[in-house]
């Protein structure tokens, strides 16, 4: 495969046409003379588990990689962060949260690359406009230390009207534990008394995520 071939392909059929190791090959420019550069891109790939994986990567683990060096993997790993800023540029600008998809483009760059448990909540108002979002805590803890009454006590005081209650699995198990099931359990009921329902609590993995309100475990 001449490793010409993604620069001409992009000058003549668009950027997008570009497969993702054609993309990365395309960074990379060149590879060492024991493997070409579509080698060494996929090589990265797969290190990472996948492409949607590649902005997880760290800098150790770029130059572990024999033909990435200092220089190289920084390059790489600047491209990659001025995708992930772009992206919460365009879904911090996203006030309207329709569906639990959306939920999760907003919050997937908060949440989806970090290596320890985020817990956030999103209040919002009557016509289902975000009023604010809030990280309650960050590291790897039980679910069940989660303020409920700070929660709600947030809630009142910026008189929202309904809230969804969002955290990661750095496992990528979008499965909900027991710990998540009680906690949204206890979530609900005290909601529910304050009149500011929860419209759903969604765990986010890497590729994929988990709705509560999906799987009809808010009745």
């Amino acid at each position: 495969m001449n490793e010409l071939l993604p620069r001409e392909k992009a000058i003549s059929n668009g950027i997008e046409s570009l497969s993702d190791i054609e993309l990365l090959a395309l960074i990379l420019k060149s590879a060492y003379k024991d493997k070409n550069v579509f080698e060494l891109s996929k090589e990265i790939i797969d290190k990472a588990n996948g492409f949607h994986n590649l902005p997880a990567m760290k800098y150790e683990e770029l130059t572990s990689i024999k033909g990435i060096k200092k220089a190289k993997a920084l390059e790489i790993m600047a491209i990659l962060e001025i995708s992930k800023r772009l992206n919460h540029i365009e879904y911090i600008k996203k006030k309207d949260l329709d569906n639990p998809k959306d939920v999760v483009k907003w919050l997937r760059v908060n949440l989806s690359f970090s290596d320890e448990e985020e817990f956030f909540v999103v209040y919002m108002n009557a016509r289902g406009r975000i009023i604010c979002s809030n990280k309650m805590y960050k590291g790897n803890r039980n679910a069940s230390i989660v303020g409920i009454d700070a929660i709600l006590r947030k809630a009142i005081l910026l008189k929202a009207s309904y809230f969804i209650v969002a955290h990661n699995h750095p496992s990528d198990k979008i499965e909900p534990s027991r710990n998540d099931i009680e906690l949204t359990s206890k979530l609900l009921s005290a909601s529910n008394m304050v009149g500011i329902p929860l419209l759903d609590h969604i765990i986010i993995g890497k590729s994929d995520y988990f709705s509560f309100k999906n799987n009809s475990m808010l009745e």
